[in-house]
């Protein structure tokens, strides 16, 4: 790894995981802490992580796969890193609760003579905006700023409308006023104008005579590195193949510099499965088939970890057996589900009954082919295997409510005995 990515030193990372036996609940607690950053590209959160999971392959006995544990890549990404503020008539909001940049949004400094702009709102509805879409989209002024009320009736509407109004952020400034939750994201581009969202909750009478003062501290990083931490676990005799546990341990870090996207769920829980099963197989190794554990970086700016892994394997595609792709291992109140399901129907049918003979959890639905997770690239270079989510009450999803203390953990256990015996029958 460059020096720049030297955040914590592998010791101290290696004593943080020292115990007898892998605590998926500790290490899951310790990837959402806010010394990871959210595990994004502010701070170098993804290098702390990808340190920290290697220091727990280190400890229970997983090897590299070759002289590290580390495959780097390199990508674009836009990031918010340091403050961030919004200002109605001097009453503050709160970044990532009452407002939230939109992932590909510029600040407030770009070609700007001062951090902080004061504006003038122009409130429209959207059923005004769409109208008259022309109009403003020429129409756009210099320290006024259209806020657009995403009122329609319909999911499909107002999803057209979003968009409407991201393609309008391409030309002018713009905030999009919205009731449901924030679901955030990270991108690899920037516009080059400010593209907000913002709780109507935030908003009182939407007078034309409110004042926002906002401030957005923007940096678009070129070429971040990041890295994928790869291990093995060998067959007790000469292998004939392989079996890929995999998840991805990146998530969307932090929106300024007090806002931070703990990314519980999604997906410090899908590694903390993999590494459990990877305890498994190493205190039980198969006879003829090597396991390969993956933690993915990258994920959440498009799969770029698992796709630069199939274009440059450490190891023959060719001779992976089976992928085992983890992710939202946190809750499973309600099930599974299996992405691919569909299309490898001999495993589905041998994950179904074995789960109804175990009672790991209420039931296994199947899924189509789906380019959504870290499989995808797999699948489509002709390796077989699932993309396997639970399902259950907790519905926090790329907010900061998504933390170690709203996971249920009600069928991890059960879910590590369930994967681990489907993976030995293959």
């Amino acid at each position: 790894m460059k020096k720049h990515l030297y955040i914590l030193s592998f010791a101290s990372l290696l004593n943080a995981t020292a115990q007898s036996e892998f605590d998926y609940k500790e290490f899951t607690k310790t990837m959402c802490s806010s010394e990871f950053h959210g595990r994004g590209y502010v701070n170098a959160g993804d290098s702390i992580a990808a340190q920290y999971i290697a220091a727990a392959f280190s400890k229970i006995g997983i090897k590299p796969i070759q002289s590290s544990y580390f495959q780097s890549f390199s990508f674009n990404v836009n990031t918010f890193p340091n403050e961030v503020s919004f200002k109605v008539n001097d009453e503050a909001l709160q970044p990532g609760i009452d407002f939230i940049s939109m992932p590909q949004s510029s600040g407030t400094w770009k070609n700007r003579s001062c951090t902080e702009i004061v504006y003038t709102p122009i409130y429209i509805s959207g059923k005004d905006f769409i109208e008259n879409y022309r109009y403003y989209l020429a129409k756009g002024k210099k320290n006024k700023i259209l806020v657009v009320k995403n009122d329609t009736q319909s999911k499909d509407s107002s999803l057209n409308l979003h968009f409407l109004i991201e393609d309008y952020a391409k030309k002018h400034d713009v905030i999009e006023v919205v009731e449901d939750k924030f679901t955030w994201s990270v991108r690899q581009n920037a516009f080059d104008n400010l593209y907000l969202q913002i709780q109507k909750s935030a908003l009182q009478n939407m007078a034309s005579t409110d004042l926002f003062s906002i401030h957005i501290d923007q940096k678009l990083q070129n070429s971040h590195t990041s890295n994928n931490v790869i291990g093995i676990i060998p067959a007790k005799r000469k292998s004939k193949g392989s079996i890929m546990i995999s998840a991805h341990y990146d998530h969307l870090g932090r929106f300024g510099n007090k806002t931070l996207f703990p990314g519980a769920n999604d997906n410090a829980s899908g590694v903390a499965m993999m590494l459990y099963l990877g305890q498994k197989f190493k205190t039980k190794p198969l006879r003829k088939t090597d396991i390969v554990l993956v933690a993915f970086a990258g994920e959440e700016i498009g799969l770029l970890g698992s796709k630069h892994l199939s274009e440059h394997p450490l190891f023959p595609l060719e001779k992976i057996c089976f992928q085992l792709n983890l992710d939202i291992m946190g809750s499973g109140e309600k099930g599974i589900t299996a992405v691919n399901g569909t299309l490898f129907k001999k495993q589905f049918r041998q994950l179904s009954n074995l789960n109804k003979r175990l009672k790991s959890v209420p039931n296994v639905k199947s899924r189509g082919r789906a380019a959504n997770s870290d499989h995808h690239f797999f699948t489509e270079k002709g390796v077989p295997g699932f993309f396997i989510y639970t399902r259950g009450y907790n519905q926090n999803y790329h907010d900061v409510n998504d933390t170690f203390e709203n996971l249920s953990f009600n069928s991890f256990e059960n879910l590590s005995v369930l994967f681990d015996l489907f993976l030995r029958r293959l």
